[in-house]
């Protein structure tokens, strides 16, 4: 448990006083300015309770002792040192300082009086540094009474000596004073009062030297100790504004005023509409530049929001329309309005469309200006509008025909740019418009090298290798505008990567003919050995031993990561047609033949299978239109990816055999890995078999030995289920082959296996050698020697896989025992509970999924989308198994005895968590089966009532869209067997539902199977995970070690959570954590097992209990209305298990503290270990598991 800093106030005390005692030169300057971060840390520590006290062995009061004694050690540091040390001593309560700004009256750090009880005699000491010193003395003691302004506020003394000091002849003295009487001026409204007056006159006397005038000028923005002094002073400070005061001055007050009015929102519109007063009328230049600023600095503290009206748009967009008002001034406008943008967004609906007209128009003029960074501000706004009108019209209706037309007809792109999206209303016209000006400004760098002569590209330029650094980075900047157009309308990719493609092919031609036949003429050619493989074209004589670097070389790369990047996204879109094709098709192959890379690069690789992918799947949609009969889909096709997966195989394969040649060994562990995160596993297996001779470390041939298990079962798996195209595969691994003919044969590939089936019913013990491979595969893992959590995800997620093959092999085994054609009730009368044991299973591991994606904070978006996939393929599967052969509205009597014999009273319960389970995870992906799922739930009398934490998949993928069609199918099924089942008596009308129930389950398994088994992009994230720590004390202090009680009594416990490995950068900002305990009588410790069970941590293997712990943590969220630990262990405590709750603040270094009661009364003498779970709320609301990174502790019942 780490030590908080109230526990090392005795330590960090000693060391100071030895610091400030040593005679080492430089020693006890050293020793104050390590002494000034541990007291912020401590300045934002909460309050310590007793309970704290406790844990850490501190007696009441300690800390603030040991506080206490380090300021005045540094006090008098401060009046006995001299003026270099009191300057070091200053910068310690300066870092506080910001604090205590931010906080004002809230102020309750270490600095604050009610902390301080001796604040008498530290304030004496820094008053006679003051009394005595010289000037600098003085201004250093001035500085430091501001910092103690919550200490001294009170203080009629050193208020005298502040206000005194104003009259001071010297300047510094002056200035000084100032600081301070800011500083006070938050904490005294009386103070601030008689300040304000003394500003007034002293800016409008006109006596005081400019330094002393700017001073007093942003002292105003110190007036926040109550709304009404605010208010005094703003007003106080707008009239000297409107006065006659220089513009130097000026400017600095409409700083102060506005860092004044940000802190009030009565203020704020006034403060808005004076800025505009001076960016519109004819201010000085300087005026004008500072006014934006301010303007912009309150559009960035986000309450700027409600004053944003018709007339900022206007006067913004009017600064920049005019060309004859600086460019600076016109950045700063455009920066502003992307502040106001995205403070609008998604509220697009409520901007007026003429509005909208003239800011599009206005961005459109920007956006062709020759200034780079108006244009390039101009087009990120450009870009965020046409964002954020797709997203607003998702919600909001479209935007209008007719305004879309309006906007297109205005917008004129480069002379050059072609349109090539005619098709569609206007906005999707502009949007093509648009990606063609971004490509133009992209190209322009590298026109600027060649011009056209006779039809002929001749280089005439001369770029240094400084000057292209800069194109490069604008270029990529570009390039992320067209990415993030592309998420909203996938049509800008296609554009992009067709003029990418033509690009390609003239610098191509250019470069050849560059060395052909213009070699004297343009200087050398040199070649830098850029890397293997990667020849680059150096045009010009050499400068300063200096290779002078082509900048197609620069860009190319690029380009290529973008092409890949666009790629994903337009695929995962599913916006290609048969002409995006054949524009893919040449850029792979344009790609594969540059001269600026090598063509058998990891990018080349993901370039030609993204556009093989592309390829193949815009053949599935003219050989399978959307609006076509998806039952006939899963009749005839099975899951889409199976009938291009083999060519998927087979191009991963080629690649990684011409890599392995080359020894670009990283870029074939690169192939192997994206082949696992797209199901391609025989070029996995093949790729870490060939891989693992040549590492070096154990830990990583470890890793690839487990890596090579895993893809060895799966690909057993593709094998079994597509015998002859693994054959084909198994077979062409001896072979050599080309990848440059990567799509000679897509054709072919839709239908050369073309309903392939395999028979289902000897899988069972193929399956059992798959299985044992797959355990296998997490047993190397876990025999690794890594450090604590390095592994936890991998075997987690390992074994999560097993765990699903030995049920489907269990389901196999049954389904294979009973012949469809004599199927009848009778026989099923011993089925169905094991077919129900098996969906209350598959259920469970939903859960296990559920649990993975959520317990580590640091996952991807695409990662936790992939699991949540999987939870959703078990969840159907749960569901089908379930009611298959489960027909609720039959009235069978022999069905009904079956019922009896094998549910008894659970039916209603075991049927209604199934049917909830997977109505909530189709809640956002499908509305119409999801109100059928309603509708059977309601059928056996079960309202519905949605847990916002159970993790749901976004149909958003092309994955995602493919495995809802199968889903879907599955459950109609279902669902119109049970409908067929209503009302049915005779027993032998029953069994047609049987033999369409048994084959349905049948089909949905085998279904599952084929949909591709990928693992997530963060499996090959190999680092410690970030975890919890949870540490277990007697409340009685006596013997907080001691964890035993008497019998008949409960358990109080003080808790402590801790963060581990939190300094992993991650998105999720925790705000609160919550803690479940749990103990049940059962689990008594026997004899000597206390040691044993002590060293039991997390175990991916056996994840039933924290699961469960998990869901009553969930539930108990769900219902706290306040004070977590007031329902303590109220709900599920008895005989059978006692649990509690606990609920954490936690500090910046994610601690917390808490306490419970743990009733265990009704519990026989013994020892027994607590089991935990935890989990975190973010600042978003948004649920995260943490996972247990030690046991719980032990506790004794005995008699005293």
């Amino acid at each position: 448990m780490e030590k908080i800093p109230a526990a090392c106030a005795m330590e960090w005390s000693i060391e100071l006083e030895k610091g400030l005692r040593s005679k080492k030169p430089g020693q006890h300057v050293k020793t104050i300015e390590q002494i000034g971060p541990r007291l912020q840390q401590w300045s934002k520590e909460p309050s310590i309770t007793m309970a704290v006290l406790d844990m850490y062995g501190l007696v009441p009061g300690e800390d603030r002792t040991f506080a206490n004694t380090i300021l005045l050690r540094l006090a008098d540091a401060f009046k006995h040192g001299d003026n270099y040390t009191r300057r070091c001593i200053l910068k310690v309560f300066l870092l506080e300082l910001k604090h205590l700004n931010k906080k004002g009256k809230r102020y309750n750090g270490i600095l604050a009086k009610r902390r301080v009880p001796n604040n008498v005699e530290l304030l004496k000491r820094v008053k006679t540094v003051f009394d005595t010193g010289d000037i600098e003395a003085k201004v250093l003691a001035l500085h430091l009474f501001g910092c103690l302004a919550d200490l001294a506020k009170d203080s009629l003394h050193i208020r005298y000596t502040i206000l005194l000091s104003l009259q001071s002849s010297h300047v510094s003295e002056v200035r000084a004073s100032l600081f301070a009487a800011g500083c006070f001026c938050q904490f005294s409204e009386d103070f601030a009062c008689i300040v304000l007056g003394i500003l007034v006159h002293m800016i409008c006397a006109r006596r005081a030297t400019s330094k002393v005038t700017f001073a007093a000028a942003h002292a105003f923005s110190k007036m926040q100790c109550s709304a009404s002094a605010a208010s005094r002073a703003y007003k106080a400070g707008k009239q000297l504004l409107l006065g006659s005061l220089q513009d130097e001055l000026k400017a600095e007050m409409l700083s102060s005023l506005s860092k004044l009015a940000s802190k009030s929102t009565t203020l704020i519109a006034e403060q808005v509409d004076l800025l505009l007063s001076f960016v519109s009328h004819d201010s000085a230049a300087s005026l004008k530049a500072r006014a934006l600023k301010c303007l912009s600095f309150l559009t960035g503290s986000g309450a700027c929001f409600v004053s944003v009206n018709r007339r900022v748009l206007f006067t913004l967009i009017h600064i920049v329309d005019d060309n004859d008002i600086p460019v600076d001034f016109q950045c700063e406008a455009l920066r502003i309005l992307c502040k106001i943008f995205h403070s609008m967004c998604p509220d697009m609906h409520h901007m007026d469309l003429p509005d909208l007209f003239n800011l599009v128009l206005t961005m459109k003029n920007a956006a062709q200006t020759s200034d780079k960074a108006k244009r390039g501000l101009a087009l990120c706004l450009l870009v965020d509008i046409l964002c954020s009108i797709k997203k607003s019209r998702k919600g909001h209706g479209s935007l209008s025909s007719e305004m879309g037309q309006a906007l297109c007809s205005e917008f004129h792109g480069s002379p050059q740019a072609t349109l090539l999206a005619s098709c569609g209303d206007g906005l999707s016209n502009l949007v093509c418009q648009v990606t063609l000006l971004i490509i133009y400004y992209i190209f322009s760098p590298i026109k600027q090298t060649t011009v056209e002569s006779d039809g002929e590209a001749i280089y005439t330029g001369n770029l240094t290798s400084d000057g292209s650094l800069s194109e490069v980075k604008e270029c990529k900047s570009f390039l992320s505008l067209i990415l993030h157009l592309a998420e909203e309308y996938p049509s800008a990719g296609l554009i992009a990567l067709d003029r990418i493609r033509y690009l390609i092919q003239t610098l191509d031609g250019t470069y050849d003919k560059f060395n052909m036949e213009n070699t004297s003429a343009c200087g050398e050619v040199v070649e830098a050995k850029l890397g293997a493989g990667k020849p680059s074209c150096v045009f010009g004589p050499l400068e300063s031993a200096n290779l002078q670097i082509s900048l197609a070389s620069k860009l190319v790369p690029c380009m290529l990561r973008f092409a890949n990047a666009c790629l994903d996204i337009v695929n995962e879109s599913g916006a290609i047609n048969s002409e995006a094709c054949e524009m893919l098709k040449l850029l792979a192959e344009y790609m594969q033949k540059s001269r600026f890379y090598d063509c058998s690069s990891f990018e080349i690789f993901c370039l030609c299978m993204h556009a093989y992918i592309a390829c193949c799947c815009c053949r599935m949609t003219c050989v399978n239109p959307p609006d076509s009969d998806h039952s006939n889909v899963g009749a005839n096709l099975g899951f889409f990816h199976n009938v291009f997966w083999a060519g998927m195989e087979r191009l991963a394969l080629e690649f990684t055999k011409n890599m392995l040649k080359k020894r670009s060994y990283w870029a074939a562990y690169r192939v192997g890995k994206y082949s696992c995160c797209e199901g391609l596993w025989f070029a996995a297996a093949f790729t870490f078999r060939k891989l693992i001779d040549g590492v070096q470390s154990d830990s990583s041939r470890c890793w690839l030995k487990s890596l090579l298990l895993l893809a060895g079962g799966e690909s057993e798996i593709k094998l079994l289920l597509f015998p002859k195209a693994g054959v084909e595969l198994i077979s062409g691994l001896q072979t050599e082959s080309n990848c440059e003919k990567s799509f000679t044969c897509v054709e072919e590939e839709m239908g050369q296996y073309f309903g392939e089936k395999a028979d289902l019913h000897d899988f069972e013990g193929k399956l059992a050698r798959v299985y044992s491979r797959i355990c296998s595969a997490e047993e190397i893992l876990a025999g690794s020697g890594s450090y604590v959590g390095v592994y936890y995800f991998h075997r987690w997620f390992i074994s999560l896989r097993a765990k699903f093959l030995e049920i489907v092999m269990d389901m196999l085994g049954l389904l294979s025992s009973h012949k469809f054609t004599e199927a009848n009730p009778a026989s099923t009368q011993n089925m169905s509970p094991l077919i129900l044991n098996f969906a209350l299973k598959l259920n469970k591991l939903a859960k296990d999924y559920d649990l993975l994606a959520t317990s580590f904070l640091d996952i991807d978006r695409r990662s936790y989308r992939s699991i949540s996939r999987l939870a959703l393929s078990c969840s159907v599967l749960a569901f089908c198994s379930a009611f298959a052969l489960h027909f609720s509205n039959a009235n069978s009597a022999l069905y009904k005895n079956v019922l009896t014999c094998s549910l008894g009273n659970s039916e209603k319960v075991w049927k209604a968590v199934i049917t909830k389970d997977i109505i909530e995870r189709l809640w956002d992906m499908d509305s119409e089966i999801t109100m059928q799922l309603q509708q059977f739930m309601t059928s056996f009398g079960e309202d519905m009532d949605l847990f916002q934490f159970r993790a749901r998949v976004k149909s958003s993928g092309r994955i995602e869209r493919a495995s809802l069609e199968v889903f879907e199918i599955a459950i109609s099924g279902v669902l119109l067997i049970q409908k067929d089942s209503r009302g049915v008596k005779d027993d032998e009308n029953l069994q047609p539902l049987f033999m369409r129930g048994l084959q349905l389950l049948s089909d949905m398994t085998r279904n599952l199977m084929e949909i591709p088994f990928q693992v997530p992009k963060y499996f090959f994230s190999v680092r410690p995970c970030i975890g919890a720590e949870l540490f277990f004390f007697n409340a009685d202090s006596r013997n907080k070690h001691d964890l035993s009680v008497s019998p008949g009594f409960q358990l109080s416990l003080n808790l402590c959570i801790q963060l581990k490995n939190a300094a992993i950068e991650t998105r999720v900002q925790v705000a609160k954590m919550h803690c479940v305990l749990a103990v049940r009588p059962s689990n008594r410790l026997s004899i000597g097992g206390k040691e044993r069970q002590i060293l039991c941590g997390f175990n991916p293997r056996k994840t039933d209990e924290m699961v469960e712990l998990n869901e009553m943590l969930l539930l108990y969220i769900k219902a706290e209305t306040g004070k977590a630990d007031m329902m303590s262990s109220e709900a599920g405590n008895g005989v059978d298990l006692a649990t509690a709750y606990a609920c954490f603040e936690p500090n910046k270094k994610g601690q917390g503290f808490s306490s419970c009661l743990l009733n265990v009364s009704a519990f026989p003498e013994g020892s027994y270990q607590i089991k935990w779970h935890s989990c975190c709320i973010d600042d978003s609301g948004s649920h995260w598991s943490l996972l247990p990174l030690n046991a719980g502790a032990i506790f004794t019942i005995r008699k005293p």
